[in-house]
């Protein structure tokens, strides 16, 4: 009789990651909690998944510089328009291989994926779902930057998934990160976002890029709205209808912070600067 084996337990798994995680070459991303998602910084701070509207007909875009020149980082991109929806997904995917070193394969199954993202489990939901998988798939992006910490210059070049593959026997899918993913995970460099906070703001995509963007800053300092309408990637012409569209997606994060107990203050000045304070 073949003896069975318990599954490790959700402490064990953390516990080894925050082993693998404080090696100087990290083989695993650090811990977060369930009720959190963790992003590199410039994946958050640009429009490589913009605040614009997805629509059916998306743009291939080749070797697109995503982060303005003052940037401590450059961003470059090759593959389909990313918008917020997919940035949900991609975040709900690297939450699953935190658990396992980078490299290895994560399987899960659509059902469950779906409800952690709050959508339905129905047919278009699922089918929607893996056109997201295959956008996810085929891209490749390089992040550029100077280690606040040796003021080398770092680099990640690379596709957002290594590997994504359905498997048939078993009905689950599998997920692979690239391992050099780690460099964009280093303990300055990333972000853990409220997920409860993504799902309340809904289809309020600059709502959620603004959320991701001033929760990747401790202190956020004030920044022009002109400045904030070219590093989401908006496609609103107007820099006076953006204005508006920020007020009022400000006002929702807002809302949604205060009534999860948070600290979110914000206003825009007469210089048009945008203030925020948070905690």
């Amino acid at each position: 009789m073949t003896k069975s084996v318990d599954k490790p337990s959700i402490e064990q798994l953390a516990k080894e990651a925050a082993e693998r995680a404080s090696t100087s070459v990290p083989s695993q991303l650090a811990f977060w909690s369930d009720e959190r998602r963790g992003a590199p910084n410039p994946v958050l701070r640009s429009a490589l998944f913009s605040a614009g509207k997805p629509s059916a007909r998306r743009e291939f875009l080749e070797q697109v510089k995503l982060a303005p020149a003052l940037a401590p980082y450059t961003v470059r991109y090759t593959g389909p328009e990313l918008f917020q929806p997919d940035l949900d997904v991609w975040l709900e995917l690297v939450h699953l291989c935190r658990l396992r070193p980078l490299g290895t394969s994560t399987d899960f199954q659509v059902r469950t994926f779906l409800k952690a993202l709050g959508r339905s489990t129905g047919k278009t939901d699922r089918v929607r779902l893996v056109a997201m998988f295959a956008r996810l798939r085929a891209t490749s992006f390089t992040v550029s930057w100077v280690d606040p910490t040796t003021k080398k210059h770092r680099m990640y070049m690379g596709g957002l998934l290594d590997a994504l593959a359905f498997d048939q026997a078993t009905g689950r899918w599998r997920v692979v990160l690239d391992p050099r993913i780690a460099e964009l995970f280093a303990p300055t460099q990333h972000t853990w976002l409220q997920a409860s906070a993504r799902r309340a703001l809904g289809k309020g995509y600059l709502a959620k890029w603004l959320h991701g963007y001033f929760s990747s800053h401790a202190k956020p300092h004030p920044i022009r709205v002109a400045a904030l309408l070219e590093l989401s990637g908006s496609a609103t012409g107007q820099l006076r209808d953006f204005r508006q569209n920020v007020r009022a997606a400000l006002a929702e994060v807002a809302r949604v912070e205060t009534a999860e107990g948070r600290r979110f203050e914000w206003h825009i000045d007469d210089e048009d600067l945008v203030h925020v304070r948070r905690a």
